[in-house]
């Protein structure tokens, strides 16, 4: 039976049971699954690719600035979100956008975060993951 290669026993040295080295191995298992399946579920909603195109349809004129452009394209996509029955989650686009304040703030250059939100609250407008289903009103008959 010990042709060639040590037996799980002799492997573990003579103090070990081979129960003992099972159940690490199954609470192992366990615990990897665990934290892999206890993940949370992915928020927002699927991409709507011709709110995409809405936002990808603005075109630069000669007189925008940069952030202007973004802010154009972010409310078409806006548009088109809320046409098709969805809302923005305000609550957790200010979260992202106070996470963004606070890391800007503490670079150790210092200096004025306003572009740098302005640009980060017109992009996250743009994101699925932002926006879910708008709550059925009750008062529809």
């Amino acid at each position: 039976m010990q042709s060639g290669g040590a037996s799980v026993a002799s492997f573990l040295g003579p103090g070990m049971n081979s129960k003992f080295w099972l159940w690490g191995v199954l609470a192992s298992v366990v615990l990897v699954l665990f934290d892999g399946c206890g993940s949370n579920a992915p928020k927002g909603v699927a991409e709507i690719p011709e709110c995409r195109q809405a936002a990808a349809s603005i075109t630069e004129s000669k007189f925008d600035t940069a952030l202007n452009l973004l802010r154009r394209q972010a409310d078409a996509y806006s548009d088109c979100m809320t046409a098709h029955g969805y809302v923005i989650d305000q609550a957790e686009l200010d979260e992202q956008l106070e996470h963004v304040r606070q890391v800007e703030n503490a670079k150790w250059m210092g200096g004025d975060p306003f572009y740098i939100i302005a640009k980060r609250r017109q992009q996250l407008r743009m994101s699925p993951v932002l926006w879910h289903p708008a709550p059925r009103s009750t008062t529809e008959g």
